[in-house]
């Protein structure tokens, strides 16, 4: 099976259904199931589907239509190829593999605002920063300082929010 690489934390956000799109500065004709690799742990810790790409003119980056997420119960540990750094072919097979209950409620919400705040970076670098509280208010900062110091003003409170959710 094909595997792509993937960094951390979005290697998880496309096993969980967060994220449906992998920017890539080069296009793929794959289509069909593939393996997530979470970069630098030596496992597989999902797969997903792709069905599309299609180059975005405005961010000039190639859009990797991502669908029908599964994460597995345990990660797959493989060997990895001596420079191997985005495709790898694993010999395994992903149905034997126990699958994962889907991320719900505060669990969902918290991943989807993380990923949210990473895209915002990415599509928007110089544009405002908005955080939407557990309580639902929406923060505005002006740029990624005044929202790192937020953040680290409020760590505690951010940390247990997020310990709540993987209960």
């Amino acid at each position: 099976m094909k595997c792509l690489f993937v960094r951390h934390p979005f290697a998880g956000w496309i096993v969980d259904a967060v994220k449906d799109i992998e920017y890539r500065t080069r296009p793929t004709n794959i289509r069909g199931r593939i393996g997530i690799i979470q970069s630098r742990t030596g496992t597989i810790i999902g797969d997903v589907e792709i069905t599309d790409c299609n180059y975005n003119e405005e961010l000039d980056y190639y859009e990797w239509e991502l669908m029908f997420p599964r994460r597995y119960a345990k990660p797959v540990p493989f060997k990895a190829k001596h420079g191997a750094v985005v495709w790898l072919d694993v010999d395994f097979d992903p149905e034997a593999q126990p699958i994962a209950p889907r991320l719900s409620g505060d669990a969902l919400k918290v991943a989807a605002a993380s990923y949210a705040k990473e895209l915002n970076r990415f599509l928007h670098p110089a544009a405002a920063w908005i955080v939407v509280m557990k309580d639902g208010r929406r923060i505005r900062f002006e740029d990624e300082k005044e929202l790192d110091a937020f953040e680290a003003d409020h760590a505690a409170e951010i940390d247990s929010f997020i310990a709540e959710a993987k209960e």
